[in-house]
């Protein structure tokens, strides 16, 4: 296999087909929740109990941005906030029964295309893949 093809047009390929997969799979699913809204619910989920000022530092989003986001979840009955027992002020998040369904379908999606995109590939390749992309990663920053 030859590398003339530059890294970051291959990755460049690579994202935009697992972002199709992942649509195509969050359609099939019926979720027709925006990137954004689903990366706005797995930061509650991985931060609880959190804040919007939290999921804007964890997804280094502008807090204005992050506020009308979660206004769309707590509207949509996806999110619940609550008056923060420590500081009166502030407002926990925290998602809602029908915010963690949704989170369940979301995962239960992304495992099907995460099957999909490792499929015929071994434990090494895996590895290797995971050890290169971080170094990239890490270059990058």
């Amino acid at each position: 296999m030859t590398t003339d093809v530059p890294a970051g047009e291959t990755l460049h390929h690579l994202l935009h087909a697992y972002r199709r997969a992942l649509r195509r799979a969050y359609d099939d699913a019926g979720l027709s929740l925006t990137v954004a809204q689903i990366r706005a619910l797995k930061s509650i989920r991985a931060l609880a109990p959190t804040t919007a000022q939290g999921i804007a530092a964890y997804l280094q989003r502008d807090k204005a941005q992050i506020t009308r986001l979660l206004r769309e979840l707590i509207d949509t009955g996806s999110v619940v906030k609550r008056p923060d027992p420590a500081d009166g002020r502030r407002q926990i998040l925290a998602l809602s029964v029908e915010g963690q369904a949704l989170l369940t379908r979301v995962d239960k999606s992304e495992r099907h295309v995460h099957g999909r995109l490792a499929a015929e590939l071994d434990r090494d390749d895996l590895n290797a893949f995971t050890r290169l992309s971080q170094r990239m990663i890490h270059n990058l920053d």
